[in-house]
């Protein structure tokens, strides 16, 4: 947060929770969700989110998003689509910064967050600690007697 109360890019980007275990949701440090917009611009976010961190090809995304009809416009649609979900998730960002969320990188885009800021991410990270424990021979971390913390924290991250 910088003194004028203005979040900062990097603490605001880390303060953003991507949720796909359930309907696709964006929520920011105030726990608030986020307007991620049109259907078409949400599959491009849920493209991109599936990937994270790595780059999915400009070509990928429109196959993805037109499987049937390709429009002569989709490549500056998709472009406007990427541009209104980096003003969804950066708000703070002056419009000739680079972003730092939804970055461009040929040859097309990434979603640059941390493995902790999906919920999918952390889901299985609780899976595989209450799969240790099991291993192990304490059923009790795992959650297995009377849902105990592993699986508890697992199931938390699913909703929907």
């Amino acid at each position: 947060m910088s003194r004028t109360g203005v979040p900062d890019d990097a603490s605001a980007a880390h303060d953003l929770d991507f949720r796909i275990l359930g309907p696709l949701e964006v929520v920011d440090g105030a726990g608030m969700v986020l307007d991620l917009g049109s259907r078409k611009q949400r599959a491009v976010l849920a493209l991109l989110t599936l990937s994270a961190p790595h780059v999915v090809p400009l070509d990928q995304l429109i196959d993805r998003l037109w499987t049937n009809e390709l429009p002569s416009s989709a490549t500056g649609t998709l472009q406007a689509y990427i541009s209104q979900l980096r003003r969804v998730l950066e708000p703070w960002r002056s419009p000739r910064s680079p972003a730092r969320v939804l970055r461009t990188r040929e040859p097309g885009y990434l979603l640059d967050i941390a493995p902790d800021q999906l919920d999918a991410n952390r889901f299985t990270r609780a899976t595989e600690a209450a799969h240790a424990a099991l291993a192990e021979g304490r059923p009790e971390d795992a959650g297995v007697a009377g849902h105990g913390p592993r699986l508890a924290e697992a199931g938390a991250w699913w909703f929907g």
